[in-house]
């Protein structure tokens, strides 16, 4: 398997994992995060508050199995690319929001920086979808039942 591809994967899988264990301790303030956003009615917060983060540690954990990794890297990207639309959104519109990516609250949201890295763990896992075989990454079994390409 290729190295970057491996680092990546554990990148992300650390990244997804964390964000969702930290989040999986306070889905009420997370809650308060995702209203934030305006984006959704009550309801469809707190509901996204209590899954969300499973659903992150789930997809984190499966970018490292070698027969989910394709299809995880694919959530994890379809993810990126709906916190980065709900970003921009509240940055467009002049919220004066916490990003909500790591639970906790915190800081006020630095919207260029935020962006920008979930536009790089976008391309982590996309480079993943693309650099791992649609075999999930697992070696072929063989006519005779050893592990490897036929020969």
């Amino acid at each position: 398997m290729n190295g970057v591809v491996w680092l990546l994967r554990l990148g992300l899988a650390g990244v997804f994992v964390y964000a969702g264990v930290v989040k999986l301790g306070d889905p009420s303030g997370f809650a308060e995060e995702i209203a934030g956003y305006r984006l959704a009615p009550g309801a469809v917060g707190r509901w996204t508050a209590v899954y969300l983060p499973w659903l992150e540690v789930v997809i984190g954990v499966g970018v490292l199995l070698p027969w989910t990794v394709r299809g995880a890297a694919m959530i994890q990207a379809g993810l990126m690319v709906v916190f980065i639309v709900a970003l921009s959104s509240a940055w467009w519109r002049g919220l004066d929001i916490t990003c909500g990516c790591f639970g906790g609250g915190g800081e006020p949201a630095d919207y260029g920086w935020l962006i920008g890295r979930d536009v790089v763990l976008l391309v982590g896992a996309g480079w993943v979808w693309v650099g791992t075989n649609s075999g999930g990454g697992a070696e072929p079994v063989r006519a005779d039942g050893r592990m490897g390409p036929n020969k």
